[in-house]
């Protein structure tokens, strides 16, 4: 000590230096060595194909889960009165997903305290449209003991389902292969493959996936999932656009990929008639490359004053960038030039839109080119040149309603387009109301027209309902084309298979219609359209939804999520939404539900099965189910919108507490 005294301040300083410089060395070191530990193990993009079809990639399954548990929809899966429920319908949809090709054998319950880092589900396409993967990665740094017991139930498990064990070679790699029985009437692979390389446990039921996942851990690919524009530009876009610097989750689709993975996981394409995925494929929606983004289950707030978080945030684009097949001047060709979903700034609910509803669904849409535009697609879907022929008809047709679409009805609809869905108390299987609104830039000639045609309608009945004509057509369903757009935001994707609602039912048309002042109504009864016409004409007085309290709640948290010039806002009452789906599943009678949401669950719950035109039988034993009034406290209202961009649209919502 007294040798460093003697000497001068500035051989003192020098030996500090010296001494922090080694301090800085050995920091630098240890950083080193830590670093590569930790990433010792491939981020699942950089070793997956450009033909994977679906990817979700959790980083911190620990922190995420505590996060959801968080969230009043986490507080109602834990709520004890839940549990016997959610304990049976974990174990349903599992066997569900393995009837479905998913033959692996693991589930997140099996991946605790196996994993260290990132887990990731995917499906790949490795061999063209009628081929299918699934796969699962998952960082193990450190858990080779928690690894081999995993591999060692597996191992179990899946002898004890007839498979036979085996050690292949591939890539070079010593790799555990289960052969697994054929099973009538379960599609798909009959294999699945184990393996651990660079502490990333490997899991898929595809070797030409292994293969390749395998290779990218030897060496780089550069024609990996990370690799992909389209995969860059959704995770780039949301990045920019997310509440938090760290997220929960992220997840990437290629929507067309995707939809033939699922079908081949069925055994491939079994539905007669118009294949309606070639068909949006002809019509140039495959332009539409990828959707994706990010999810926060928890976002604290510090913006709005009266709510402390945000639940189940969400930052995701759909990347859809100018098709090079397009004509000078459009972004996309044929059918696809529908999507035409212009911004606008002013989305205050209009002054017939009820306090009392489910949800309300607001949006922009150049509907006069969209008609325009649905001729190809009309015509691919009838496989003739129809559509000119059936305008020309209802025109001059001495047996029609002799009315010009186009220039008595067409012309005069603006792109102001909304929806919404009410549900009427007691529950039944119709008990969902759907009103779809055009505003009109010229009512007469449009109330005029609709006149005409219901007139000349013998299954048309006019009642008159606060001075108002409200018409509604009685006859049996008839089979339409539907196109559905679906995406981040946008309605409930409803596809061919899911419109049809797996229970041999084709799409109803609206059975009720109505001009109202500046707005044209269809609905699918005419109870709805009385509900509006009673609040506009007790407006102002009327409990309207745009002072509704949740609903400006809502507004308050899009507008800290960045809303303004959009194109879509979407307001859900959660509670609302799902009571009719909760009680019917209750009543044994959700396969006859005829909600939207009803028919997605239905259809869902129809895949593999041979025959598609039948009424199943309901699958969930709801008998386990809390009555609804035991568990709506949970569910608040969610709030989204989307904005059009020039390479796609960009969404972003959240929910609240109620």
């Amino acid at each position: 000590m007294g040798k460093f005294a003697s000497t001068g301040g500035g051989d003192l300083r020098e030996m500090q230096a010296y001494r922090w410089g080694q301090i800085g060395l050995l920091v630098v070191g240890i950083l080193f060595i830590t670093a590569q530990q930790v990433v010792a193990a491939p981020k699942a993009a950089t070793v997956l194909p450009q033909t994977t079809k679906s990817y979700v990639s959790i980083p911190d399954f620990d922190q995420a889960s505590a996060n959801f548990d968080e969230t009043q929809i986490g507080k109602m899966v834990a709520d004890p009165a839940m549990k016997p429920f959610a304990d049976d319908l974990k174990e349903q949809i599992k066997r569900k997903l393995i009837a479905g090709g998913v033959k692996l054998g693991i589930t997140l319950d099996d991946l605790k305290g196996v994993y260290a880092g990132e887990i990731c589900f995917a499906n790949d396409q490795p061999d063209g449209p009628k081929s299918d993967g699934v796969v699962v990665t998952v960082d193990v740094t450190g858990k080779k003991a928690e690894v081999a017991a995993l591999m060692a139930k597996i191992s179990a498990n899946q002898k004890k389902n007839g498979a036979t064990e085996s050690q292949v070679n591939v890539r070079g790699v010593l790799v555990t292969k289960f052969d697994l029985p054929a099973q009538e009437g379960k599609p798909g692979p009959r294999e699945a493959f184990y393996v651990v390389q660079n502490d990333l446990l490997i899991a898929t039921d595809s070797e030409p996936t292994l293969s390749y996942i395998l290779d990218a851990i030897d060496a780089p690919k550069m024609d990996n999932l990370n690799s992909l524009e389209a995969f860059q530009e959704v995770l780039k876009r949301t990045a920019a656009g997310r509440a938090l610097p760290t997220y929960d989750f992220e997840w990437f689709v290629e929507p067309f990929g995707y939809a033939e993975v699922l079908r081949s996981q069925q055994g491939g394409r079994k539905k007669r008639g118009t294949d309606m995925l070639q068909l949006l494929r002809n019509q140039g929606f495959d332009a539409i490359k990828g959707l994706g983004g990010y999810v926060n289950f928890v976002v604290v707030n510090n913006k709005l004053a009266n709510e402390k978080q945000l639940e189940m945030v969400h930052s995701s684009y759909m990347y859809a960038p100018a098709d090079p097949q397009a004509q000078p001047g459009e972004r996309f060709q044929l059918g696809a030039r529908i999507l035409d979903f212009p911004n606008d700034i002013n989305f205050k609910p209009y002054d017939w839109v009820p306090a009392e509803l489910a949800s309300f669904l607001d949006f922009r849409w150049d509907v006069q080119d969209a008609f325009k535009y649905s001729e190809t697609i009309v015509n691919e879907y009838a496989d003739d040149e129809i559509f000119d022929e059936l305008i020309e008809s209802l025109e001059k047709d001495p047996a029609g309603p002799k009315v010009n679409i186009v220039n008595q009805i067409v012309k005069h609809l603006d792109n102001k387009v909304c929806m919404l869905v009410d549900v009427k108390t007691p529950i039944t299987p119709n008990s969902e109301q759907r009103l779809i609104a055009v505003h009109l830039l010229n009512a007469a000639p449009v109330k005029a027209a609709v006149t005409q045609i219901m007139t000349q309608d013998p299954n048309a009945e006019k009642h008159v309902f606060e001075e108002e004509d409200i018409w509604e057509i009685h006859e049996e369903e008839e089979e339409v084309p539907t196109l559905i757009i679906s995406g981040p935001g946008f309605p409930e994707p409803i596809n061919d298979q899911l419109a049809q609602a797996g229970n041999g039912k084709p799409p109803k048309i609206p059975n009720a219609v109505a001009v109202v002042d500046d707005w044209v109504f269809f609905a699918n009864n005419k109870e709805v359209i009385e509900k509006v016409i009673t609040t506009k004409k007790g407006a102002p007085k009327a409990p309207l939804l745009a002072t509704a309290p949740d609903y400006l709640r809502i507004q308050a948290a899009l507008s800290i999520l960045g809303s303004g010039q959009d194109s879509f806002r979407h307001f859900v009452r959660s509670d609302k939404a799902a009571q009719m789906t909760y009680e019917l599943m209750q009543q044994g009678k959700m396969p006859e539900a005829e909600s939207a949401l009803g028919k997605v669950i239905n259809e869902l719950w129809s895949l593999g099965q041979e025959d598609d035109m039948f009424t199943r039988e309901q699958q969930i034993d709801a008998t386990k189910l809390p009555p609804f009034a035991q568990i709506e406290g949970y569910l608040g209202p969610s709030g989204t919108y989307v904005r059009t961009e020039a390479d796609g649209w960009y969404a972003s919502g959240a929910m609240l507490k109620k």
